[in-house]
């Protein structure tokens, strides 16, 4: 389970802070998208959840872990178990597919491995197999840098899988792909929500695929939470406090 209580984030020289307050408590399993404006606080929120972002206030647990004030090496451990899919994929474009899958298990490795690309026979077999399932296991041995967007989605996909997650946390991941390839990654994370019991909680900016995937909309405002509820409750007079007009170019 994340617990998040009282959550402030503030950045330098801001006016007001990105995160106000935030409680929010997300059990094993569902599957939450985060709706809002740009400047709404969407990706603080992710990012303060496995501190790529630092809170300014506030505690955040997952599985009665506290992730805040956790030590690096302690933080690194936790890290493990909560994949992350970014926009715009954050792999490592000169290297081939493979390498970049077998970057999701850096935590376990010896220093030595991964500065060398020596990696053990069995991690090598579980990174195809993470390959396979999301179907372009063909494409091992190319560089990343030749793939299209969906294809890198999927890469960071198997990435995410090679850490054996109990979350995923995803900061837009769909925004930058065309619609149907969006829907066939959305597609297949609600597959292992469903299949793997993974807990999802993904920023998303199209209202009608949230409602599509998502057991649960959790919706941000200038900051604060001012939905918190199931898809069918996302009404017009909702749409309209997730999306207030006076915010435009916040």
């Amino acid at each position: 389970m994340l617990e998040i209580r009282g959550l402030v984030k503030r950045y330098p020289g801001a006016a007001e802070p990105a995160l106000k307050g935030i409680d929010l408590t997300v059990a094993p399993g569902e599957f939450v998208a985060v709706l809002g404006r740009s400047g709404a606080g969407k990706s603080t929120l992710i990012r303060c959840i496995n501190r790529l972002v630092e809170p300014t206030a506030g505690t955040i647990t997952w599985n009665g872990q506290p992730i805040t004030g956790l030590h690096p090496r302690e933080l690194l451990r936790v890290r493990c178990g909560i994949g992350m899919i970014f926009q715009n994929f954050n792999l490592i474009p000169r290297l081939d597919v493979l390498t970049n899958v077998i970057v999701g298990r850096m935590c376990t490795l010896a220093l030595w491995r991964s500065l060398l690309g020596v990696f053990p026979p069995k991690l090598i077999e579980e990174a195809m197999a993470a390959l396979e399932r999301v179907g372009i296991a063909h494409l091992a041995h190319r560089r990343v840098e030749e793939l299209s967007g969906g294809q890198q989605q999927r890469v960071a996909i198997a990435r995410v899988l090679m850490q054996k997650p109990k979350m995923i946390l995803g900061d837009e991941p769909v925004s930058s792909l065309d619609p149907v390839t969006a829907r066939a990654i959305l597609d297949f994370l609600k597959e292992l929500n469903e299949t793997a019991g993974i807990t999802m909680i993904l920023n998303l900016h199209d209202v009608a695929l949230a409602k599509a995937y998502a057991t649960r909309i959790v919706g941000l405002a200038r900051g604060m939470i001012v939905y918190d509820g199931p898809p069918e409750g996302v009404t017009d007079d909702v749409l309209a406090e997730i999306y207030p007009l006076d915010a435009v170019g916040v």
